[in-house]
């Protein structure tokens, strides 16, 4: 078991020698701009169980599992021999991680253990592996940290073994692209919500979004490199084929949202945009891209009941400026669609994104529409999105229903109109 992995692992051998030729700490430090997601302060070191940590593709989880690492070792929560990375990426099956797991477990016997077992689900019938060992009472004594990029399988396989993840109130973690207001920090530590250079800091943001890497060529060339967008491209298309999906079926997907925009729409509605689909089909693909941190929905707001209502049209965003991007420029380029990028699309996706991440979020729809209406300790708050040079008073008809609403401008505008709030999209997403 020594040598197994040993590049993750040569903190074994040295801390330095780790932070330095760690392959994931190497390719972090070689970034101008460095983020690191502080996801495992709110980890209790002294609970053993069974935690997971969540996030789509390229992320940070590994980078961040890393870092937790060196941290223990730094504070001396664990021995170095007690800790262990494995990867579970050429693990062949769940009899192969069943062998390997009870190698590195039973040299630690009795003894406090940090395990890091990172993107399980690439192991078929890994939760019977997971199941099997916490039934033997392999994790009475340390934490063992899964990490997956598909939120929805990782938390429903889980469910299959109550009581056997430890008594931590959290042990659900979850990583999401940068917001601008942590992009705006990385790249501006100082940054004040009404900062000068606030608009420049937003306009890179919709071009990079909270991608790491397209953070870093932004910085370095200006602009995000193609082989940036064909990694992210890849990890699009290499998960949905892990999965057995069509790569036809996908780009009809994305095609048909790249179209709708920002405009409500039905799963049957958009069934028929992507045809020779069935609608079960449609929702399956829909909700992988969900799961991947691609794509989001809002459900239309019932204000009577203050929930959503299900069977309603949606409106669907993607998750980041970035990955709205990539899918346009591998429509482009696949020549199936001929569509030029909609910014008042990527920044509305924008603030539906923020609202969405930190409460429950809907949209509106009456005799006009509100882009976005969240609850925040149970009020009701309503914005509409005016990415546009001028403002008209007659669009603002429906948000008057709200009285707690805003009103996000393109323009740096403080003030009020028809009595509703105005300010520049970007202090809000900020503050």
């Amino acid at each position: 078991m020594k040598n197994l992995h040993q590049k993750h692992n040569l903190y074994r051998e040295n801390i330095e020698l780790f932070c330095q030729q760690d392959p994931h700490l190497y390719a972090l430090a070689q970034l101008k701009y460095q983020y690191h997601f502080g996801w495992w302060q709110a980890l209790p070191i002294d609970i053993p169980g069974i935690y997971i940590l969540t996030g789509g593709r390229q992320v940070g989880k590994t980078t961040s599992c890393k870092l937790l690492i060196k941290h223990c070792l730094e504070k001396q929560y664990f021995p170095a021999d007690n800790i262990f990375y494995l990867p579970c990426d050429e693990i062949f099956d769940a009899k192969h991680l069943g062998e390997i797991l009870r190698l590195i477990l039973d040299e630690w016997s009795n003894q406090r253990f940090l395990f890091i077992i990172d993107e399980i689900t690439y192991v078929k019938d890994w939760d019977r592996v997971i199941k099997a060992l916490a039934d033997e009472g392999y994790f009475q004594k340390g934490l063992c940290l899964l990490t997956g990029s598909d939120t929805l399988i990782l938390k429903e396989a889980a469910m299959r073994f109550p009581g056997r993840r430890g008594i931590a109130a959290q042990t659900d973690f979850h990583l999401y692209p940068l917001s601008f207001a942590e992009y705006a920090h990385l790249i501006d530590p100082s940054i004040e919500p009404r900062a000068n250079n606030l608009t420049e800091l937003f306009n890179h943001y919709l071009q990079c979004g909270g991608y790491l890497r397209a953070i870093n060529d932004m910085a370095e060339y200006g602009n995000v490199s193609a082989a940036t967008f064909l990694t992210y491209e890849q990890w699009i298309r290499g998960d949905f084929l892990k999965q057995g999906k069509s790569e036809d079926t996908l780009l009809a997907l994305l095609r048909a949202l790249l179209q709708i925009g920002v405009s409500q729409i039905s799963f049957s509605a958009l069934n028929q945009k992507m045809g020779l689909v069935t609608k079960e089909t449609c929702i399956d693909y829909c909700r992988l891209l969900e799961r991947m941190d691609i794509l989001f929905n809002l459900q239309a707001f019932d204000q009577n009941n203050k929930q959503g209502f299900p069977r309603k049209a949606r409106k669907f965003h993607f998750f980041d400026p970035f990955i709205y991007r990539i899918c346009l420029n591998w429509l482009q380029r696949e020549g199936q669609l001929n569509l030029e990028i909609q910014e008042s699309t990527i920044v509305e996706a924008c603030v539906a994104s923020y609202c969405y991440r930190n409460f429950k979020s809907f949209y509106f729809k009456g005799e006009g529409e509100v882009d976005v209406i969240y609850l925040n300790q149970n009020k009701v708050y309503a914005i509409e999105v005016k990415w546009a040079e001028q403002l008209r008073a007659t669009d603002l008809k429906t948000l008057k229903q709200f009285n707690n609403s805003f009103i996000l401008t393109k323009k740096n505008y403080h003030g009020t109109m028809e009595n509703i709030k105005t300010l520049p999209v970007y202090e809000f997403l900020i503050s």
